[in-house]
C-alpha cells in the first residue's frame, strides 16, 4: 500500500505545480510518436520510422484508448512503472535475503525518494518503464533460479525483451542473466525444450519493431555513441560528438558509478561502501547481480558522452546489491528505536531537498517552453528557423514551416523569415558547428529585426534584407 501510495501523492503535487511531464526535446518525440501511432491505429496514415525503440511510445498510443489523452497515458506509465519497480525491488530484496525487516523503509527512502528516480517518474521518458521491465525480468529469473518454475522462466523473457524493446541498451544490463540462465538449462538437457517457447516470446515481442523498421531493422546499432564506443573513453572528461562539444567534471570511468554514490541517486551511499570496507562485512552478493551492474556501468564509461539519465537502469541492481549493509547498520542501532527514528525523518528531509533542488531545472525548462509557445502564437504560418525550442513548439501544436538549425547547413533566407535562436546558450557547445554556422550566416549577411524578447535570452527575429556591403552592421 505504502509503494503505491506515495508514487501517486509525489505525482498528484508535482501535477498541481502545473509541469506536464514535457521537458526538451525528447520528451516532445516520444508524444509525437505516441499520436502517430494512434492515429495510424484508426486509420490515419501510416506513423512512420522511428529511431528509437518503440514500446514507450506504443504503449502510450494504446493507453489512449483508455483515457483519451496522450500526454496523460504517458505519464501515467511511468507512474505505473515507478510503483510497479518499488514493488518488485521490495520481493526481489525479500527473495535474496534472510534478514530484510527495513526492506519497506529502503525502497521508501532510497528508491521511491531518489531524485533521479522521482523525475524520471514525472517526465515523460521511457527510461523508467525500462527500469521496470528490467527488474520484473531479473525479480523471476532470479526465482526461476530458486525454485526452478518454468513459469518465472517464460516470464523473465518476456519482460527482458521487453525492456530491451523499450530501451536497447538494457541488453546489456540483462545479459549476464541471459547467459546465467542458459547455462542452467544446458545442464539438464531435457530444460532445452524450453528454448522454443522462449524463441517463440522472443519473435512475438519484437514483431512491432520489424513491422515499423522494416526497411532500416539494425539502424539502432548505427548510433554516433555507440560506433565511438572506446576504452579510451573511460579517461575522458569532454567529448566533440554529433551533439556537440561537451564538457563534464570528471572522466568516464568515475561518472559511470555515480550512482552508487552521488546524492542525487543514492545519498547515504557513500556511507553504505564506507561501511563495507571499514566494517569489513561479509556477506556474498548475487554473482549474476554484481556482473551486470558492473558490465553495464563499464559500458557506459566506453561511450563519449554524459547523461545521467543512463545510470538509472542498473540502479536497483545497486540498492539490492547495497540492503544488506543498510540491514546490517539497522541492526547494530535496533536498541535505539528513537536515533533510528530521528535519521529516518532526517534522511527523508534531505531527499525531499534533493528532490525539490533536482526538480527545479525541469520545472522552469517546462514553464520556459510554455511561455515561449505563447509568444510565438500570434507568428504562425510562417518560415521558422529554430533549434532547441523548435521541437517544443511542434509538440504544443504551434503551426510553423519549421527550418531546424542542426539538421543541415542552410545558404540562403528568405525575406519575412523568422528567427529564434539563442546564441549565447549554444555558443559554446556548438561551436564550429550548424546551429552556430547557420546563425553566424543570418547575422553576418542579413538585415534582423528584433519582434519579441523571450526568457533567458532568446529572442525572435524577423530577417528584413540580405546585407549587400559586409562591412555594414547586423
Amino acid at each position: 500500500m505504502v509503494l503505491t501510495l506515495v508514487p501517486v501523492l509525489i505525482f498528484i503535487c508535482i501535477r498541481a505545480l502545473g509541469f506536464d511531464g514535457l521537458y526538451g526535446q525528447d520528451s516532445y518525440e516520444y508524444l509525437r510518436y505516441s499520436e502517430a501511432l494512434f492515429n495510424a491505429f484508426n486509420g490515419g496514415e501510416s506513423a512512420g520510422d522511428y529511431f528509437w525503440p518503440l514500446y514507450y511510445p506504443l504503449f502510450g498510443a494504446l493507453a489512449n484508448y483508455i483515457f483519451g489523452n496522450i500526454l496523460f497515458s504517458l505519464n501515467f506509465i511511468s507512474l505505473g512503472a515507478l510503483i510497479i519497480s518499488s514493488i518488485y525491488l521490495y520481493k526481489t530484496i525479500k527473495l535474496l535475503y534472510t534478514n530484510t525487516n527495513c526492506t519497506l523503509h529502503y525502497i521508501v527512502l532510497f528508491f521511491i525518494f531518489s531524485p533521479s528516480v522521482i523525475i524520471l517518474s514525472i517526465v515523460v521518458m521511457s527510461d523508467l518503464l525500462s527500469v521496470c521491465f528490467i527488474i520484473l525480468s531479473i525479480y523471476h529469473a532470479l526465482k526461476f533460479n530458486k525454485y526452478n518454475n518454468s513459469k518465472n522462466l517464460y516470464f523473465a523473457a518476456v519482460f527482458a525483451i521487453s525492456a530491451i524493446m523499450t530501451r536497447y541498451a538494457s541488453f546489456v544490463v540483462l545479459l549476464p542473466f541471459g547467459v546465467f540462465i542458459l547455462l542452467k538449462l544446458l545442464k539438464t538437457k531435457r530444460q532445452l525444450i524450453h528454448l522454443i517457447p522462449i524463441l517463440i516470446i522472443v519473435g512475438l515481442l519484437t514483431v512491432p519493431h520489424f513491422y515499423i523498421r522494416s526497411e532500416n531493422v539494425s539502424g539502432f546499432l548505427n548510433h554516433d555513441w555507440l560506433q565511438k564506443w572506446s576504452l579510451l573513453n573511460f579517461f575522458k572528461s569532454e567529448f566533440n560528438t554529433v551533439d556537440g562539444i561537451s564538457h563534464n567534471k570528471l572522466p568516464n570511468i568515475i561518472y559511470a558509478f555515480y550512482n552508487l554514490f552521488h546524492p542525487k541517486f543514492l545519498v547515504l551511499g557513500i556511507g553504505l561502501i564506507l561501511a563495507i570496507i571499514f566494517k569489513n562485512l561479509k556477506f556474498k552478493p548475487n554473482k549474476p547481480l554484481v556482473i551486470s551492474y558492473l558490465l553495464y556501468s563499464l559500458f557506459l564509461a566506453g561511450i563519449p558522452f554524459q547523461n545521467s539519465r543512463f545510470l538509472v537502469l542498473n540502479f536497483g541492481l545497486a540498492l539490492v546489491l547495497l540492503f544488506p549493509v543498510f540491514q546490517y547498520i539497522i541492526d547494530k542501532f535496533s536498541a535505539h528505536k528513537r536515533i533510528i527514528n530521528s535519521a529516518f525523518l532526517l534522511l527523508i528531509l534531505t531527499q525531499i531537498f534533493l528532490c525539490l533542488y533536482l526538480f527545479r531545472p525541469f520545472y522552469e525548462r517546462n514553464k520556459f517552453e510554455k511561455s515561449i509557445a505563447t509568444l510565438m502564437k500570434p507568428y504562425q504560418n510562417k518560415t521558422l528557423y529554430s533549434f532547441d525550442i523548435d521541437v517544443a513548439l511542434k509538440g504544443r501544436d504551434l503551426d510553423f514551416d519549421y527550418k531546424n538549425m542542426w539538421i543541415e547547413q542552410y545558404d540562403k533566407f528568405n525575406t519575412n523569415n523568422l528567427v529564434l535562436f539563442n546564441p549565447e546558450k549554444f555558443k559554446r557547445q556548438w561551436k564550429g558547428k550548424n546551429p552556430m554556422l547557420n546563425w553566424e550566416n543570418i547575422k553576418h549577411n542579413y538585415k534582423l529585426k528584433i519582434l519579441e524578447e523571450g526568457l533567458e535570452g532568446w529572442k525572435l527575429y524577423e530577417i528584413k534584407r540580405k546585407i549587400l556591403a559586409q562591412n555594414s552592421g547586423n
